[in-house]
């Protein structure tokens, strides 16, 4: 039986647990998860809001915004946040950062838009609204498209308003 050479030293377990992990591959996706969470911080609450990190492959850090509009203000921005970023991962890890345009989902809307598809809650006057908006388009695919997320829309608001958080 072989003796193990004794180290003079403890080393943290944090340490121990990362080279195990590296071993197995998984070391990439542990830091992909510490840098997601440091977007938040980087960004501030304001930004956050409307963004969200959502992968981060070869240096290039993937970012899912709430809008178009967001996306042209953010890629002004994009080298100061990737800047902010570097600095409080202590390294320069991303080199480069994508805005996309998506559905950002709080925790609570995504539990609830996974268990039911959403009711119309539409009044008589919402209806008549629509009707009216959408009638002096003469594209008709543009005209339904419009009339369903304007649909959609006024009645997520209404949900909002009878306290039904959707």
């Amino acid at each position: 039986m072989r003796r193990r050479k004794r180290q003079s030293q403890f080393q943290p377990i944090g340490d121990i647990l990362f080279s195990v992990l590296q071993k197995k591959g998984m070391a990439s996706k542990l830091q992909e998860n510490a840098l997601l969470k440091l977007w938040s911080q980087a960004v501030g609450p304001q930004i956050a809001s409307k963004t969200k990190p959502d992968s981060f492959k070869n240096g290039t850090l993937f970012v899912m915004t709430v809008s178009s509009v967001w996306v042209q203000q953010l890629h002004f921005m994009k080298e100061e946040i990737l800047k902010k970023m570097n600095e409080l991962s202590g390294r320069t890890v991303i080199r480069e950062i994508r805005f996309l345009t998506g559905q950002i989902l709080s925790p609570d809307e995504k539990s609830v838009h996974a268990s039911y598809p959403p009711k119309s809650v539409l009044k008589k006057r919402d209806k008549e609204m629509i009707a009216e908006c959408t009638e002096v388009l003469a594209d008709q695919e543009l005209a339904s498209v419009l009339k369903r997320v304007m649909q959609l829309e006024i009645s997520r608001r209404r949900r909002m308003e009878n306290g039904k958080a959707r």
